[in-house]
Protein backbone atom coordinates (compact mmCIF):
# COMPACT_ATOMS: atom_id res chain seq x y z
CA UNK A 1 0.00 0.00 0.00
CA UNK A 2 1.29 3.51 -0.83
CA UNK A 3 2.39 5.77 1.95
CA UNK A 4 -0.38 8.08 3.14
CA UNK A 5 -3.11 5.76 1.92
CA UNK A 6 -5.74 3.89 3.85
CA UNK A 7 -7.88 0.82 3.24
CA UNK A 8 -11.65 1.10 3.51
CA UNK A 9 -14.23 -1.69 3.32
CA UNK A 10 -17.70 -0.87 2.12
CA UNK A 11 -20.13 -3.79 1.87
CA UNK A 12 -17.20 -6.17 1.51
CA UNK A 13 -15.52 -4.14 -1.23
CA UNK A 14 -11.87 -3.29 -0.55
CA UNK A 15 -10.69 0.00 -1.98
CA UNK A 16 -7.37 1.76 -1.55
CA UNK A 17 -7.83 5.52 -1.26
CA UNK A 18 -5.12 8.10 -1.58
CA UNK A 19 -5.93 10.71 1.03
CA UNK A 20 -5.82 14.11 -0.65
CA UNK A 21 -7.75 16.50 1.59
CA UNK A 22 -10.65 14.10 1.37
CA UNK A 23 -10.58 13.83 -2.39
CA UNK A 24 -9.06 11.53 -4.97
CA UNK A 25 -5.71 11.71 -6.71
CA UNK A 26 -6.62 10.60 -10.20
CA UNK A 27 -4.34 7.95 -11.74
CA UNK A 28 -1.55 9.72 -13.62
CA UNK A 29 -2.79 13.14 -12.48
CA UNK A 30 -0.78 15.75 -10.63
CA UNK A 31 -3.61 17.11 -8.53
CA UNK A 32 -6.70 16.15 -6.59
CA UNK A 33 -10.33 16.27 -7.67
CA UNK A 34 -13.67 15.58 -6.02
CA UNK A 35 -15.03 12.17 -6.90
CA UNK A 36 -18.09 12.68 -9.12
CA UNK A 37 -17.20 16.26 -10.10
CA UNK A 38 -17.50 15.58 -13.80
CA UNK A 39 -18.08 19.19 -14.88
CA UNK A 40 -15.03 20.51 -13.01
CA UNK A 41 -16.83 23.16 -10.94
CA UNK A 42 -15.47 21.85 -7.59
CA UNK A 43 -18.93 20.79 -6.45
CA UNK A 44 -21.01 17.65 -6.96
CA UNK A 45 -24.67 18.15 -7.88
CA UNK A 46 -27.60 15.76 -7.70
CA UNK A 47 -27.37 15.14 -11.44
CA UNK A 48 -23.77 14.00 -10.99
CA UNK A 49 -24.83 11.67 -8.17
CA UNK A 50 -27.45 10.14 -10.48
CA UNK A 51 -24.83 9.85 -13.22
CA UNK A 52 -22.51 7.97 -10.84
CA UNK A 53 -25.32 5.57 -9.93
CA UNK A 54 -26.03 4.95 -13.62
CA UNK A 55 -22.35 4.17 -14.16
CA UNK A 56 -22.46 1.70 -11.26
CA UNK A 57 -25.56 0.04 -12.74
CA UNK A 58 -23.97 -0.18 -16.18
CA UNK A 59 -26.56 2.12 -17.73
CA UNK A 60 -23.86 4.67 -18.55
CA UNK A 61 -20.17 4.10 -19.47
CA UNK A 62 -17.73 4.64 -16.60
CA UNK A 63 -15.95 8.00 -16.59
CA UNK A 64 -12.65 8.82 -14.87
CA UNK A 65 -14.37 11.50 -12.77
CA UNK A 66 -16.13 8.65 -10.91
CA UNK A 67 -14.00 5.64 -11.84
CA UNK A 68 -11.04 7.04 -9.91
CA UNK A 69 -9.15 3.75 -9.59
CA UNK A 70 -9.14 3.33 -13.38
CA UNK A 71 -10.67 -0.15 -13.25
CA UNK A 72 -13.09 0.52 -16.10
CA UNK A 73 -16.12 0.04 -13.86
CA UNK A 74 -17.67 2.06 -11.03
CA UNK A 75 -17.76 0.34 -7.64
CA UNK A 76 -20.20 1.08 -4.82
CA UNK A 77 -17.34 2.72 -2.90
CA UNK A 78 -16.92 5.25 -5.68
CA UNK A 79 -20.64 5.97 -5.64
CA UNK A 80 -20.35 6.52 -1.87
CA UNK A 81 -17.49 8.96 -2.40
CA UNK A 82 -19.64 10.85 -4.90
CA UNK A 83 -22.50 11.03 -2.39
CA UNK A 84 -20.10 12.27 0.32
CA UNK A 85 -18.91 15.03 -1.99
CA UNK A 86 -22.55 15.96 -2.73
CA UNK A 87 -23.28 16.14 1.03
CA UNK A 88 -20.30 18.43 1.63
CA UNK A 89 -18.34 15.83 3.60
CA UNK A 90 -15.36 16.28 1.27
CA UNK A 91 -13.78 19.70 0.79
CA UNK A 92 -13.01 20.95 -2.73
CA UNK A 93 -9.36 21.29 -3.72
CA UNK A 94 -8.65 24.43 -5.74
CA UNK A 95 -5.73 24.86 -8.09
CA UNK A 96 -3.47 27.90 -8.03
CA UNK A 97 -5.04 30.86 -9.79
CA UNK A 98 -5.19 31.40 -13.55
CA UNK A 99 -4.27 34.95 -14.49
CA UNK A 100 -3.36 37.12 -17.47
CA UNK A 101 -4.14 40.43 -19.17
CA UNK A 102 -6.74 41.70 -21.66
CA UNK A 103 -5.83 44.50 -24.09
CA UNK A 104 -7.35 46.60 -26.88
CA UNK A 105 -4.75 46.70 -29.68
CA UNK A 106 -6.78 49.07 -31.85
CA UNK A 107 -7.03 51.92 -29.34
CA UNK A 108 -3.44 52.32 -28.22
CA UNK A 109 -2.76 48.71 -27.13
CA UNK A 110 -4.03 49.64 -23.67
CA UNK A 111 -5.37 47.43 -20.88
CA UNK A 112 -9.10 46.84 -21.36
CA UNK A 113 -11.15 47.13 -18.18
CA UNK A 114 -14.59 45.75 -17.47
CA UNK A 115 -14.81 42.61 -19.51
CA UNK A 116 -15.73 39.17 -18.21
CA UNK A 117 -13.78 35.93 -18.26
CA UNK A 118 -15.98 32.83 -18.06
CA UNK A 119 -14.51 29.35 -17.51
CA UNK A 120 -16.11 26.19 -18.91
CA UNK A 121 -14.93 22.65 -18.32
CA UNK A 122 -13.66 21.40 -21.69
CA UNK A 123 -16.52 19.66 -23.48
CA UNK A 124 -19.17 21.20 -21.20
CA UNK A 125 -21.48 24.11 -21.86
CA UNK A 126 -21.89 24.93 -18.17
CA UNK A 127 -19.96 27.88 -16.71
CA UNK A 128 -17.99 26.89 -13.60
CA UNK A 129 -16.27 30.20 -12.72
CA UNK A 130 -16.17 33.86 -13.76
CA UNK A 131 -13.83 36.80 -13.24
CA UNK A 132 -14.06 40.53 -13.98
CA UNK A 133 -11.23 42.27 -15.83
CA UNK A 134 -9.68 44.95 -13.60
CA UNK A 135 -8.51 48.48 -14.46
CA UNK A 136 -5.01 47.26 -15.37
CA UNK A 137 -6.47 44.64 -17.71
CA UNK A 138 -5.72 41.77 -15.34
CA UNK A 139 -8.06 38.98 -14.24
CA UNK A 140 -7.83 36.11 -11.78
CA UNK A 141 -9.71 32.80 -11.68
CA UNK A 142 -9.28 31.26 -8.24
CA UNK A 143 -11.78 28.39 -7.99
CA UNK A 144 -10.80 26.02 -10.80
CA UNK A 145 -9.82 22.45 -9.99
CA UNK A 146 -6.36 21.11 -10.68
CA UNK A 147 -5.80 18.60 -13.45
CA UNK A 148 -8.91 19.58 -15.44
CA UNK A 149 -8.92 21.34 -18.79
CA UNK A 150 -10.98 24.51 -19.33
CA UNK A 151 -12.04 26.83 -22.11
CA UNK A 152 -12.07 30.52 -21.17
CA UNK A 153 -14.48 32.89 -22.93
CA UNK A 154 -13.38 36.56 -22.95
CA UNK A 155 -16.23 39.00 -23.59
CA UNK A 156 -16.99 42.71 -23.28
CA UNK A 157 -19.76 44.95 -24.57
CA UNK A 158 -18.70 46.56 -27.85
CA UNK A 159 -16.03 43.94 -28.55
CA UNK A 160 -15.86 40.56 -30.21
CA UNK A 161 -15.49 37.44 -28.08
CA UNK A 162 -12.28 35.38 -27.88
CA UNK A 163 -11.93 31.76 -26.74
CA UNK A 164 -8.81 30.48 -24.99
CA UNK A 165 -8.70 26.65 -25.14
CA UNK A 166 -6.86 24.00 -23.18
CA UNK A 167 -6.21 25.95 -19.97
CA UNK A 168 -5.04 23.43 -17.34
CA UNK A 169 -4.40 24.90 -13.86
CA UNK A 170 -2.17 23.11 -11.36
CA UNK A 171 -1.85 22.84 -7.59
CA UNK A 172 1.86 23.70 -7.62
CA UNK A 173 2.04 27.09 -9.38
CA UNK A 174 -0.24 29.76 -10.80
CA UNK A 175 -0.95 29.63 -14.52
CA UNK A 176 -0.05 32.81 -16.44
CA UNK A 177 -1.69 33.01 -19.87
CA UNK A 178 -0.50 35.05 -22.81
CA UNK A 179 -2.28 38.41 -23.35
CA UNK A 180 -5.73 38.28 -24.92
CA UNK A 181 -6.56 40.93 -27.54
CA UNK A 182 -10.22 41.96 -27.83
CA UNK A 183 -11.13 43.82 -31.01
CA UNK A 184 -13.89 46.47 -31.26
CA UNK A 185 -17.07 45.47 -33.07
CA UNK A 186 -16.11 48.01 -35.76
CA UNK A 187 -13.47 45.56 -37.03
CA UNK A 188 -16.03 42.84 -37.82
CA UNK A 189 -15.86 41.96 -41.51
CA UNK A 190 -12.42 43.52 -41.95
CA UNK A 191 -9.22 41.64 -42.77
CA UNK A 192 -5.52 42.23 -42.24
CA UNK A 193 -2.40 40.80 -43.83
CA UNK A 194 -0.46 38.69 -41.32
CA UNK A 195 3.13 37.60 -41.87
CA UNK A 196 6.05 36.10 -40.01
CA UNK A 197 8.90 33.63 -39.90
CA UNK A 198 9.29 30.07 -38.64
CA UNK A 199 12.75 29.10 -37.42
CA UNK A 200 14.43 25.99 -36.07
CA UNK A 201 14.76 26.33 -32.28
CA UNK A 202 18.07 24.44 -32.37
CA UNK A 203 19.92 26.87 -34.66
CA UNK A 204 17.62 29.88 -35.28
CA UNK A 205 17.64 29.22 -39.03
CA UNK A 206 14.55 29.54 -41.17
CA UNK A 207 12.76 26.36 -42.23
CA UNK A 208 11.11 26.27 -45.69
CA UNK A 209 8.13 24.22 -46.90
CA UNK A 210 6.51 23.79 -43.49
CA UNK A 211 2.72 23.60 -43.55
CA UNK A 212 0.83 26.14 -41.45
CA UNK A 213 -2.74 25.35 -40.39
CA UNK A 214 -4.88 27.85 -38.49
CA UNK A 215 -7.78 27.57 -36.04
CA UNK A 216 -9.81 30.35 -34.44
CA UNK A 217 -8.99 31.16 -30.82
CA UNK A 218 -5.96 30.83 -28.56
CA UNK A 219 -4.64 27.41 -27.60
CA UNK A 220 -6.78 25.83 -30.33
CA UNK A 221 -4.91 22.61 -31.13
CA UNK A 222 -7.95 20.65 -32.35
CA UNK A 223 -11.12 21.46 -34.22
CA UNK A 224 -12.05 23.04 -37.53
CA UNK A 225 -9.39 24.76 -39.61
CA UNK A 226 -9.89 28.19 -41.15
CA UNK A 227 -9.26 28.50 -44.93
CA UNK A 228 -5.99 30.43 -44.54
CA UNK A 229 -3.77 27.31 -44.56
CA UNK A 230 -0.38 28.19 -46.10
CA UNK A 231 3.28 27.17 -46.01
CA UNK A 232 6.66 28.75 -45.34
CA UNK A 233 8.42 29.92 -48.48
CA UNK A 234 11.94 29.30 -49.69
CA UNK A 235 13.65 32.35 -51.14
CA UNK A 236 12.80 36.03 -50.86
CA UNK A 237 9.88 38.28 -51.72
CA UNK A 238 10.52 42.01 -51.68
CA UNK A 239 12.06 42.88 -48.32
CA UNK A 240 11.12 39.56 -46.71
CA UNK A 241 13.91 36.97 -46.40
CA UNK A 242 13.34 33.29 -46.97
CA UNK A 243 11.30 30.90 -44.84
CA UNK A 244 8.40 33.26 -44.27
CA UNK A 245 4.62 33.04 -44.57
CA UNK A 246 1.99 35.63 -45.44
CA UNK A 247 -1.80 35.57 -45.74
CA UNK A 248 -4.95 37.61 -45.10
CA UNK A 249 -7.09 36.82 -42.06
CA UNK A 250 -10.44 38.11 -40.80
CA UNK A 251 -10.08 40.22 -37.66
CA UNK A 252 -9.45 38.02 -34.63
CA UNK A 253 -7.02 35.68 -32.88
CA UNK A 254 -5.84 32.34 -34.23
CA UNK A 255 -3.63 29.39 -33.32
CA UNK A 256 -1.13 28.36 -35.98
CA UNK A 257 -0.15 24.69 -36.14
CA UNK A 258 3.28 24.08 -37.68
CA UNK A 259 3.41 20.78 -39.57
CA UNK A 260 6.31 19.00 -41.29
CA UNK A 261 6.49 19.31 -45.10
CA UNK A 262 5.02 15.83 -45.55
CA UNK A 263 2.06 16.74 -43.33
CA UNK A 264 2.74 13.89 -40.93
CA UNK A 265 4.23 15.55 -37.84
CA UNK A 266 3.07 18.53 -35.78
CA UNK A 267 6.16 20.52 -34.75
CA UNK A 268 4.56 23.21 -32.61
CA UNK A 269 1.96 25.95 -32.24
CA UNK A 270 1.98 29.74 -32.00
CA UNK A 271 -0.58 32.54 -31.71
CA UNK A 272 -1.47 34.85 -34.59
CA UNK A 273 -3.47 38.09 -34.26
CA UNK A 274 -5.17 39.81 -37.19
CA UNK A 275 -5.73 43.47 -36.22
CA UNK A 276 -7.03 45.63 -39.09
CA UNK A 277 -5.34 49.02 -39.29
CA UNK A 278 -2.50 48.18 -36.87
CA UNK A 279 0.45 46.80 -38.89
CA UNK A 280 2.65 46.50 -35.79
CA UNK A 281 0.34 43.76 -34.53
CA UNK A 282 0.21 41.88 -37.81
CA UNK A 283 3.87 41.85 -38.87
CA UNK A 284 6.51 39.33 -37.82
CA UNK A 285 4.25 36.85 -36.05
CA UNK A 286 6.23 33.66 -36.00
CA UNK A 287 7.80 31.05 -33.79
CA UNK A 288 10.73 28.74 -33.25
CA UNK A 289 9.89 25.05 -33.47
CA UNK A 290 11.79 21.84 -32.78
CA UNK A 291 12.42 20.19 -36.15
CA UNK A 292 14.50 17.30 -34.85
CA UNK A 293 17.93 18.83 -35.39
CA UNK A 294 18.59 19.39 -31.67
CA UNK A 295 20.29 16.91 -29.35
CA UNK A 296 17.80 14.56 -27.73
CA UNK A 297 18.80 15.29 -24.12
CA UNK A 298 19.68 18.98 -24.41
CA UNK A 299 17.54 21.65 -22.79
CA UNK A 300 16.90 24.75 -24.90
CA UNK A 301 15.12 27.94 -23.85
CA UNK A 302 13.73 29.91 -26.80
CA UNK A 303 12.74 33.57 -26.33
CA UNK A 304 10.36 35.19 -28.82
CA UNK A 305 8.52 38.52 -28.79
CA UNK A 306 6.81 41.08 -31.02
CA UNK A 307 8.25 43.98 -32.99
CA UNK A 308 8.60 46.06 -29.82
CA UNK A 309 10.57 46.49 -27.63
CA UNK A 310 13.54 46.43 -29.98
CA UNK A 311 15.78 44.45 -27.66
CA UNK A 312 14.94 41.79 -25.08
CA UNK A 313 17.85 39.75 -23.76
CA UNK A 314 17.92 36.18 -22.50
CA UNK A 315 20.17 35.40 -19.52
CA UNK A 316 21.19 32.13 -17.88
CA UNK A 317 23.12 31.49 -14.67
CA UNK A 318 24.21 28.06 -13.54
CA UNK A 319 26.70 25.87 -11.68
CA UNK A 320 30.37 26.00 -12.60
CA UNK A 321 32.35 23.28 -14.31
CA UNK A 322 34.83 21.41 -12.06
CA UNK A 323 38.17 23.16 -11.84
CA UNK A 324 36.85 26.55 -12.99
CA UNK A 325 38.92 29.13 -11.12
CA UNK A 326 38.31 32.16 -13.33
CA UNK A 327 34.70 32.70 -12.30
CA UNK A 328 34.17 34.23 -8.86
CA UNK A 329 30.69 35.72 -9.01
CA UNK A 330 27.90 34.48 -6.78
CA UNK A 331 26.36 35.08 -3.39
CA UNK A 332 27.56 33.42 -0.18
CA UNK A 333 30.80 32.44 -1.94
CA UNK A 334 28.89 30.10 -4.24
CA UNK A 335 30.27 30.87 -7.69
CA UNK A 336 28.03 30.59 -10.77
CA UNK A 337 28.49 31.17 -14.47
CA UNK A 338 26.48 33.74 -16.38
CA UNK A 339 25.61 33.69 -20.09
CA UNK A 340 24.31 36.82 -21.81
CA UNK A 341 24.88 38.87 -24.95
CA UNK A 342 28.42 39.80 -23.85
CA UNK A 343 29.46 36.32 -22.63
CA UNK A 344 27.72 33.96 -25.02
CA UNK A 345 29.36 30.65 -24.05
CA UNK A 346 30.40 28.81 -20.91
CA UNK A 347 33.14 27.90 -20.14
CA UNK A 348 33.99 31.36 -21.43
CA UNK A 349 37.01 30.20 -23.44
CA UNK A 350 35.14 27.32 -25.11
CA UNK A 351 33.55 29.28 -27.97
CA UNK A 352 34.91 30.95 -31.08
CA UNK A 353 35.48 34.61 -30.14
CA UNK A 354 33.38 37.03 -32.18
CA UNK A 355 31.41 34.34 -34.00
CA UNK A 356 27.83 35.21 -35.01
CA UNK A 357 25.86 33.09 -34.47
CA UNK A 358 27.84 31.56 -31.64
CA UNK A 359 30.18 28.74 -32.63
CA UNK A 360 30.81 26.23 -29.87
CA UNK A 361 33.54 23.67 -29.24
CA UNK A 362 33.59 20.18 -27.74
CA UNK A 363 34.09 21.68 -24.27
CA UNK A 364 31.06 23.99 -24.31
CA UNK A 365 28.55 23.50 -21.46
CA UNK A 366 25.98 26.12 -22.48
CA UNK A 367 25.64 28.95 -24.98
CA UNK A 368 23.47 31.77 -26.36
CA UNK A 369 23.10 31.36 -30.12
CA UNK A 370 22.91 35.06 -31.05
CA UNK A 371 21.79 38.44 -29.77
CA UNK A 372 18.62 39.69 -31.49
CA UNK A 373 19.21 43.37 -30.79
CA UNK A 374 16.89 45.14 -33.23
CA UNK A 375 13.43 43.59 -33.32
CA UNK A 376 11.24 45.26 -35.88
CA UNK A 377 13.97 44.51 -38.43
CA UNK A 378 15.25 41.00 -37.75
CA UNK A 379 12.47 39.67 -35.46
CA UNK A 380 14.40 36.51 -34.69
CA UNK A 381 14.49 34.46 -31.51
CA UNK A 382 17.16 34.15 -28.84
CA UNK A 383 18.00 30.61 -27.78
CA UNK A 384 20.09 29.36 -24.85
CA UNK A 385 21.15 25.71 -25.02
CA UNK A 386 22.55 23.60 -22.19
CA UNK A 387 24.79 21.02 -23.85
CA UNK A 388 26.23 19.53 -20.66
CA UNK A 389 23.88 19.84 -17.68
CA UNK A 390 25.60 19.67 -14.29
CA UNK A 391 24.17 19.07 -10.84
CA UNK A 392 22.70 22.28 -9.48
CA UNK A 393 20.30 25.11 -10.19
CA UNK A 394 19.98 26.90 -13.53
CA UNK A 395 18.10 30.22 -13.53
CA UNK A 396 16.56 31.83 -16.63
CA UNK A 397 15.95 35.59 -16.93
CA UNK A 398 14.71 38.04 -19.59
CA UNK A 399 15.77 41.70 -19.52
CA UNK A 400 14.29 44.63 -21.49
CA UNK A 401 17.30 46.46 -22.92
CA UNK A 402 15.25 49.07 -24.81
CA UNK A 403 14.61 52.69 -23.93
CA UNK A 404 11.04 52.38 -25.22
CA UNK A 405 8.43 49.67 -24.97
CA UNK A 406 7.69 47.50 -21.97
CA UNK A 407 8.44 43.94 -21.01
CA UNK A 408 4.77 43.37 -20.13
CA UNK A 409 3.67 44.67 -23.53
CA UNK A 410 6.22 42.73 -25.55
CA UNK A 411 4.10 39.64 -26.12
CA UNK A 412 7.20 37.74 -25.06
CA UNK A 413 7.24 34.00 -24.47
CA UNK A 414 9.99 31.73 -23.21
CA UNK A 415 9.62 28.11 -24.27
CA UNK A 416 11.68 25.30 -22.76
CA UNK A 417 12.44 22.27 -24.94
CA UNK A 418 14.18 19.01 -24.15
CA UNK A 419 15.40 17.67 -27.44
CA UNK A 420 12.40 18.05 -29.75
CA UNK A 421 9.82 18.01 -26.95
CA UNK A 422 8.25 21.21 -25.63
CA UNK A 423 8.46 20.96 -21.84
CA UNK A 424 6.72 24.19 -20.88
CA UNK A 425 5.81 27.63 -22.22
CA UNK A 426 5.98 30.83 -20.16
CA UNK A 427 4.14 33.99 -21.39
CA UNK A 428 5.48 37.23 -19.94
CA UNK A 429 3.28 38.30 -16.99
CA UNK A 430 1.43 41.62 -16.93
CA UNK A 431 3.69 43.11 -14.27
CA UNK A 432 5.73 46.32 -14.13
CA UNK A 433 9.50 46.12 -14.40
CA UNK A 434 12.33 45.40 -16.81
CA UNK A 435 13.69 42.08 -15.54
CA UNK A 436 11.71 38.84 -15.62
CA UNK A 437 12.92 35.85 -13.60
CA UNK A 438 11.11 33.20 -15.61
CA UNK A 439 11.89 29.78 -14.15
CA UNK A 440 14.52 27.59 -12.50
CA UNK A 441 15.75 24.22 -13.72
CA UNK A 442 17.24 21.65 -11.34
CA UNK A 443 17.82 18.28 -12.96
CA UNK A 444 14.50 17.60 -14.70
CA UNK A 445 12.47 19.73 -12.28
CA UNK A 446 11.13 22.99 -13.74
CA UNK A 447 9.93 25.55 -11.19
CA UNK A 448 8.00 28.57 -12.44
CA UNK A 449 9.10 31.82 -10.75
CA UNK A 450 7.43 34.54 -12.89
CA UNK A 451 8.60 37.56 -10.90
CA UNK A 452 9.31 40.92 -12.54
CA UNK A 453 11.57 43.54 -10.96
CA UNK A 454 13.28 46.77 -12.01
CA UNK A 455 17.05 46.62 -12.24
CA UNK A 456 19.38 49.44 -13.33
CA UNK A 457 21.53 48.84 -16.42
CA UNK A 458 24.78 48.55 -14.46
CA UNK A 459 23.24 45.72 -12.45
CA UNK A 460 22.35 43.58 -15.44
CA UNK A 461 24.46 41.35 -17.66
CA UNK A 462 25.98 40.14 -14.43
CA UNK A 463 23.35 38.39 -12.31
CA UNK A 464 26.13 38.15 -9.83
CA UNK A 465 26.88 38.52 -6.13
CA UNK A 466 23.85 39.43 -4.03
CA UNK A 467 23.85 42.98 -2.66
CA UNK A 468 21.75 44.08 0.36
CA UNK A 469 18.55 45.63 -0.96
CA UNK A 470 19.01 44.17 -4.42
CA UNK A 471 15.74 44.06 -6.39
CA UNK A 472 16.11 40.39 -7.20
CA UNK A 473 18.27 37.46 -6.30
CA UNK A 474 21.51 37.35 -8.29
CA UNK A 475 20.93 40.91 -9.59
CA UNK A 476 23.82 43.12 -8.54
CA UNK A 477 26.60 45.31 -9.83
CA UNK A 478 29.60 43.30 -10.97
CA UNK A 479 31.11 45.06 -13.95
CA UNK A 480 30.37 48.18 -16.08
CA UNK A 481 27.66 47.91 -18.70
CA UNK A 482 29.11 46.72 -21.98
CA UNK A 483 26.10 46.61 -24.25
CA UNK A 484 24.41 49.79 -25.51
CA UNK A 485 20.75 50.25 -24.63
CA UNK A 486 18.55 50.40 -27.71
CA UNK A 487 16.95 53.82 -28.18
CA UNK A 488 13.92 52.60 -30.11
Amino acid sequence: MKRGSTRKFIRGTALSLLLCTGSWLLPGAASCALTGDCDGDNTVGIAEVQSAVNMYLGIKPASSCVDVDGSGTVAIAEVQQTVNAFLGLVAPVYAKRVTGQVKDPVNGDLPLQGGTVTAYRTGSGTAVATATVQSDGSYSLNTLSGGNSYTLLFSRTGYGNVNYYGVTPTLSAETVLEPVLLLPDTTVGQTAQVNGFVTDAANNKGVPYLQLRFRAGLGATTGDLVPQTTSTKDGTSGTMPGNWYRNYFPAGSYTAEVVSPDGGTTLGYFTVHSVPGVPACNNSQGAAVATGSGQADSYRAVLSWGSTPADLDLHLTGPLAPGDTMTTIGDNDTARFHIDSTHTVYPYESGVVGSYPTLTTAGTDAYLDMDQADHGKDNGNETVTILAQRSGLYRFYVYNNSATGTLAGSGGQLKLYKGTTLVRSFPVPALSGNTWHVFDLDGSTVTAVNTVTTVTPDQTYNLARMVPGSAAEEMSQFKPLVKTIRTH
